[in-house]
């Protein structure tokens, strides 16, 4: 599945869509009717975050790993915990968050990427399910089901309303998106795909293969710690739910509907996954059923997602009376030394 993924054509123009995007993002919360269709907005842009670092790792660098749910709730404790046990300030924790995270996917990383395929996979779920035990059973410090509350964030010490909050998550996902899109777009890019296509023809192009899974883990669980903080910012309280397999379905289900691989697979996927369900409350008893269906429909007519139909449209409509862009591995050959 990693390996299929939509031909890209990697100096195109870019900025384009990126700014519509974001400006959909701005101007959506005006357009809004409640706090629970806001809240609603916030969840897709949370989930857009989350599912860009795993796009990264498993669609660009096509290392199976399943542990970002994991990360994902380590990031959202450690925001709330540094604020409620050691008196930091919002700003802080949430460095001091990013830099826990890093750390531990660092020392994870180290023994885990030896492995490969499905025992990467099986390693990196095992790590959800410790971190998950840990977090219903320490419950002295992690709260367990209850969890554990996150301050409000505050302006002039007054309490941020849900608009300003969402503007918070709309500001953490677009520097997020707009490094992951530069990513997949640079040399870096090209380096991770040519590892997930094969890496031992990386590595005789000049391609530091050990070093670039270990950075593209790292940063992947960075990006998954950003979307817990979000969401502890949203809902004010971080618990064991973070890293249950809902969550972990959630983040297949975006892959899917959205696209492996795909710049913007991570929104269009989280677009249709948050917006989904509440559309299928009418069919009461079938909507797992329906659910399912859609899901199947997705797999069989649409493999590459919704954005890899539009990319892949997209490049052959530029590639229409022009030269082919170069292979990865011969453009990894021209720019690597």
């Amino acid at each position: 599945m990693a390996g299929d993924t939509v031909p890209e054509a990697p100096r195109a123009p870019t900025i384009i869509p990126v700014l519509v995007i974001l400006a959909l993002g701005i101007v959506l919360p005006f357009l809004l009717s409640s706090g629970f269709h806001l809240r609603l907005a916030m969840l897709v842009w949370i989930y857009a975050i989350l599912c860009m670092g795993f796009n990264l790792l498993y669609g660009y660098s096509g290392q199976i790993s399943l542990g970002s749910p994991a990360f994902y709730a380590i990031g959202g404790y450690a925001f709330a915990m540094l604020q409620t046990m050691l008196g930091m300030g919002p700003v802080s924790a949430f460095v001091g968050s990013l830099l826990l995270v890093a750390v531990l996917s660092l020392l994870i990383g180290l023994p885990l990427l030896r492995l490969r395929t499905h025992y990467l996979a099986m390693a990196t779920l095992a790590f959800m399910l410790v971190q998950n035990g840990v977090a219903n059973r320490w419950i002295n410090f992690t709260g367990g089901q209850s969890g554990v509350a996150v301050p409000p964030l505050e302006w002039g010490g007054e309490p941020i309303g849900r608009m300003g909050i969402y503007f918070v998550i709309l500001a953490l996902a677009a520097a997020v998106f707009i490094l992951h899109d530069f990513l997949i777009r640079s040399h870096l890019g090209r380096a991770m795909q040519a590892i997930r296509d094969d890496e031992t023809a990386a590595q005789a192009l000049g391609v530091k293969v050990t070093r670039m899974k270990l950075a593209v883990l790292v940063l992947s669980a960075v990006m998954a710690a950003i979307a817990g903080v979000c969401f502890g910012i949203t809902s004010l309280r971080v618990d064991p739910s973070l890293s249950e397999f809902h969550v972990l379905v959630s983040l297949l289900t975006i892959v899917v509907v959205g696209g492996l691989g795909t710049r913007f697979g991570p929104i269009l996927g989280s677009i249709i996954v948050v917006l989904l369900p509440q559309l299928l409350h009418e069919f009461g008893e079938l909507e797992t059923v329906v659910y399912g269906l859609f899901i199947l429909l997705f797999l069989l007519f649409l493999p590459h997602g919704l954005s890899g139909l539009l990319e892949r449209r997209d490049w052959r409509l530029r590639r229409t009376g022009k030269k082919p862009a170069p292979a990865v591995a011969r453009d990894l050959k021209e720019e690597l030394p």
